[in-house]
């Protein structure tokens, strides 16, 4: 099997995922200053963290997330190499404001079949742009209240 590559996608520098690069914020709204039409203008010399440590799931899991689950393809990044309180979890991040219906309705079935609790979220839209944050589990009861009352240093930008 061919190791798959990122190109043409390129939404994890676009501001879906909320990082510090370089002293920049990146979140949604405000893509990373070195992104570029071909990709990241610095990828020689990105940074560590969060660049390099990145994994998008697209890329590690090919059995479970096809070809057309790619994020510019699907509407969401998932990262699948992740844990939210000790447990094992997908997580998935939308490239707009919301996951869109078939690819949520999928990332769930992947989450029934492997047992591993899904972790997603929508971006709350103000006047100005975007400002927050509203995750959602799905899973056991217990891990949906879990997520349901948890606040998280990413659930709330700092500008």
């Amino acid at each position: 099997m061919t190791q798959r590559q990122c190109s043409p996608c390129k939404v994890c520098c676009e501001g879906w995922l909320t990082a510090k690069i370089n002293g920049q914020l990146i979140m949604p709204g405000k893509p990373c200053m070195h992104m570029t039409d071909q990709g990241c203008g610095i990828y020689e010399k990105r940074p560590v963290k969060p660049c390099a440590t990145f994994n998008c799931g697209w890329l590690l899991d090919p059995v479970n997330l096809a070809e057309d689950m790619r994020p510019d393809l699907c509407g969401a990044i998932v990262i699948i190499d992740r844990k939210w309180q000790g447990a094992s979890v997908i997580r998935a991040i939308p490239t707009g404001e919301k996951i869109p219906r078939d690819t949520l309705e999928r990332l769930m079935t992947i989450s029934r079949e492997q047992a591993k609790p899904l972790i997603f979220c929508e971006f709350i839209r103000g006047k100005d742009g975007f400002i927050g944050i509203k995750r959602i589990g799905y899973g056991p009861p217990s891990f949906v209240r879990a997520v349901e009352t948890a606040v998280e240093p990413e659930d709330v930008f700092k500008l």
